[in-house]
């Protein structure tokens, strides 16, 4: 069964590099991991004008571009639902996926802040753990250089079912 966790934060935490550190680990390990980013602000493009995928898709058509290493689905959203993202393309596929983002989504999380006082703005779902270099009570706390407990911490949570352990 795939596992979930949201990688939640104030901007500039450090989501980004600590998810950069930790999925070679994982995969190491033997995870098929997947991210989802979370992009609340509007629009972005993944291809540029002119291109003869932004032709295909400008026409009407989602478009999927792909290569023997890598693809690229690029399709009208019908919203940017967490669950329908997941059910619809990882559920299944993948041992782990990692968000990025999705505060409001309400699933597991690990909170990354610079400040504990910070913590209050992501409670909305289960805290699994917090990733900050000042001391925080009440939760698994890590700090953000150690790469190797957030991944033993991951791996007992995914290999554990989704039970949270003590660290």
């Amino acid at each position: 069964m795939t596992r979930l966790i949201s990688f939640v934060g104030t901007s500039n935490s450090g989501k980004t590099t600590l998810l950069t550190k930790i999925i070679p680990k994982l995969r190491e390990e033997g995870l098929k991991v997947a991210v989802v980013k979370h992009h609340a602000h509007g629009d972005f493009e993944i291809d540029r004008e002119g291109k003869d995928s932004w032709k295909l898709y400008s026409s009407g058509a989602d478009v999927i571009v792909s290569s023997p290493v890598k693809m690229a689905f690029i399709r009208r959203a019908e919203n940017d639902s967490l669950d329908w993202i997941f059910e619809r393309y990882l559920d299944g596929d993948y041992d782990l996926v990692l968000t990025e983002g999705f505060s409001r989504a309400g699933k597991d999380r690990i909170v990354v802040v610079n400040r504990p006082e910070e913590i209050g703005r992501f409670t909305h779902g289960r805290i699994l753990a917090v990733v900050c270099d000042a001391d925080v009570d009440g939760y698994p706390v890590f700090k953000k250089d150690d790469v190797g407990g957030i991944v033993r911490f991951i791996l007992e949570f995914v290999r554990n079912e989704g039970r949270c352990i003590q660290t």
